[in-house]
């Protein structure tokens, strides 16, 4: 009794003992590497030469793909024991993994649960995704097909499971799952919805409405479900088996089910393919992976998150982007509080720019104190709806190429509304968050001083209440475009929620598309500072709106017939409207301001938003001295502030092959800070009033102020 009462008086001595330890997904930033090696023999690699060299290049953590996998994927290409092989192949899971562990490799098994051989789908007919017209899914990655997670295929995924993690392993990553645009209408899931909601599987055709909106839930929840006794499989063999999936875009995920506030409840981690760069990269914004790492803060919920790299300039399979692109992609993953995953093919292993991320990789284990359990110190918010995105005509489904099915409209283009006001704050050093329409429903909005609605069509009228309450004690608003015209389910209401706020009235219709039309300043208020032009030029469209209590202070020009159709007059219709609300400050402008700005970068436009951050934020850190194309974000840590600076200052094109350093940046923050130091160079920095001067910015800095 004596020994028990001593070692219970130690273990109070001791605080902070008997508190929960992290788990170790948690308790540094990762730094994942993927090889594809599923598209090779796999059991051609040395497991202890291939696992040296994986730790030799700096990553912590990895995705092994034991699965082959050319074609999709079958029951035949494991390299691992399963009682559901079709085939014995050597067992390259047994050697690796402990050779792994040696070299302090957390092994996460990449499961690809969303392609499948043909092949193998034709063995198991009553597992097929099916379209709406009744025939099974085909075409997936050109050469495919899909399976459903409410069909017995999800035995065979949980078998699987539970072979795999008879291996000393860390845990499972699916890839996948997914619906499709047409998809799921198997007999599985329309027995399921059947059971549910006591009706039949509405058409995915029609994206409004509450029909709609509860066919979304349903197939939300069915992944869910899968997650879940996933989950209960993985955790009841081993705790400590983390379980994560390929989450959900900043886009619209209607057709594929995945909406991360939903299933995060039953992952450890957060991912999604932030920095896959495809196609035409002058039309790709240069901080993509930054603006996703901070929509996924949003929704993670404290949780890690994850920003899926590809080193390859997609679509090609087998290329490399050049080092700068590599280092900027994964500077602006971890500037956002975000850990790394790069996707490497063998081709790319072993090339001269590995060395540029192993140095990124060093650099963050070097300095990983200050990278965890931060918080952002931004005072400005930027919202990403998935509501609109889901059910608004304007926009456009963010999907894989093969399901693209519908033409774009550029009206309301929401993906270029994001675009646009997010790259002028960006411009102006502005730091912001990324929030969602869940934060304006049910989440704290008093950290924030501005909060900016980039044509946020679908709102409920709960978060317009919410968002009046917030100007009425003290907050600012930045609206455009068709911003709560509609109502979260996509049916359009006769004036918008925030009529009230903004001082004007919903009218008849849209004006454009405005070809060389103009906006006349008739005010001159202070958020207009700096733009002088007697006619700027017209967004591409706008709502026409009846004038009320706010002060107009923009007018649209009447139309004219061609471009030297002499001087316009002006309208009536609105083009600029401020208005004070209790202690707050309304600013709405009825164009299609982030589409306009993104598609042309007219400068009185991008002006007028670098004017609503600087005016209607409080930024807790003022930059100089710094072209546009230098990122800044600000994240705080106790009693430290951190700012990051992420310099994308290129030769005019991309793939960006060399970056334009940057001499002398200033920074000036506010606070009682007496030391600072920049992480890169490791050498200190002298605070004078408030202020330091970086000599040089390479790609990537980190000013800690203290």
């Amino acid at each position: 009794m004596q020994r028990f009462s001593l070692l219970l008086g130690a273990i109070v001595a001791m605080p902070g003992l008997l508190q929960a330890q992290p788990n170790w997904w948690e308790a540094e930033p990762l730094r994942i590497i993927d090889l594809g090696t599923s598209f090779t023999q796999l059991d051609s690699y040395d497991p202890a030469k291939l696992a040296a060299r994986k730790a030799e290049l700096g990553y912590n953590a990895e995705h092994l793909e034991i699965m082959r996998m050319p074609g999709g994927l079958d029951d035949r290409g494991f390299f691992f024991r399963s009682k559901v092989a079709g085939a014995h192949n050597p067992d390259y899971l047994q050697r690796y993994a402990p050779e792994a562990h040696k070299h302090g490799l957390r092994t996460l098994i990449y499961f690809n649960v969303h392609w499948y051989t043909v092949k193998f789908a034709g063995q198991h007919p009553d597992w097929r995704m099916m379209r709406e017209n009744g025939k099974p899914l085909d075409g997936v990655y050109d050469t495919g097909a899909d399976f459903c997670v409410n069909t017995p295929w999800r035995e065979w995924v949980f078998q699987v499971l539970r072979d795999l993690a008879a291996y000393p392993i860390d845990g499972i990553f699916y890839d996948g799952p997914v619906y499709r645009a047409d998809t799921c209408y198997c007999r599985s899931c329309r027995t399921k919805y059947r059971q549910r909601y006591g009706e039949e599987m509405p058409s995915k055709a029609q994206r409004t409405g509450k029909d709609f909106a509860r066919l979304l839930e349903f197939q939300a929840g069915s992944l869910k479900d899968f997650l879940h006794d996933s989950r209960v499989i993985l955790k009841g063999i081993r705790p400590d088996l983390a379980l994560y999936m390929n989450g959900g875009v900043r886009g619209a995920n209607w057709a594929t089910g995945r909406f991360n506030r939903d299933l995060i409840a039953e992952q450890d981690l957060l991912g999604s393919e932030g920095g896959f760069l495809n196609g035409d990269l002058t039309r790709v914004p240069l901080w993509k992976p930054g603006l996703t790492a901070r929509l996924l803060e949003t929704q993670a919920g404290g949780k890690p998150t994850i920003i899926f790299s590809a080193a390859g300039h997609k679509p090609w399979t087998f290329s490399i982007l050049p080092g700068p692109e590599l280092r900027l992609l994964y500077a602006g993953t971890i500037a956002n509080a975000a850990g790394v995953w790069f996707g490497l093919t063998p081709f790319e292993f072993e090339e001269p720019e590995m060395a540029d991320l192993t140095d990124m990789n060093r650099f963050l284990e070097k300095n990983k104190a200050y990278f965890t359990k931060t918080k952002s110190a931004a005072k400005v918010a930027v919202v990403w709806s998935e509501v609109t995105a889901n059910f608004y005509a304007g926009a456009e489904a963010q999907l894989i190429d093969i399901d693209r099915t519908a033409q774009r409209s550029n009206v309301g283009n929401l993906d270029g509304e994001f675009a646009g006001i997010t790259e002028s704050l960006l411009r102006a050093h502005v730091p912001f968050d990324v929030i969602d329409d869940v934060t304006l429903q049910k989440e704290p909005l008093d950290r924030y001083k501005a909060i900016f609605l980039p044509n946020v069509a679908c709102m409920s009228d709960r978060v317009a209440s919410r968002l009046r309450r917030f100007v009425e004690e003290g907050g600012n608003l930045f609206a455009d475009f068709e911003t709560s015209l509609y109502d979260e389910t996509g049916i359009r209401r006769d004036d918008f929620a925030l009529s009230s706020v903004f001082g004007v009235s919903a009218g008849k219709g849209i004006a454009g598309p405005l070809r060389w039309d103009y906006l006349k300043p008739v005010t001159a208020p202070k958020l207009t500072a700096g733009i002088t032009r007697k006619m700027i030029p017209s967004t591409a469209y706008y709502v026409r709106t009846l004038p009320g209590e706010g002060e107009v202070a923009w007018k649209f020009t009447v139309p004219l017939a061609g471009r030297y159709d002499g001087v316009p007059n002006v309208s009536a219709d609105p083009g600029l409207v401020i208005r004070r609300l209790g202690k707050g400050l309304v600013v709405y402008m009825p164009g299609d301001l982030g589409n306009s700005i993104n598609t042309y970068h007219t400068p009185e436009l991008m002006q007028l938003t670098v004017n609503a951050g600087a005016q209607l934020g409080d930024s807790p850190v003022r930059v100089e001295n710094a072209p546009g194309p230098v990122e800044v974000v600000a994240r705080q840590q106790e009693s430290r502030l951190l700012v990051h600076l992420v310099n994308f200052t290129g030769e005019m094109t991309r793939p960006i092959r060399k970056i334009v350093p940057v001499s002398n940046v200033r920074l000036t923050v506010e606070g009682r800070y007496t030391k600072a130091r920049a992480l890169w160079t490791g050498r200190a920095l002298p605070v004078v009033n408030g202020s330091v001067t970086l000599p040089i910015l390479q790609e990537y800095d980190v000013i800690v102020f203290e």
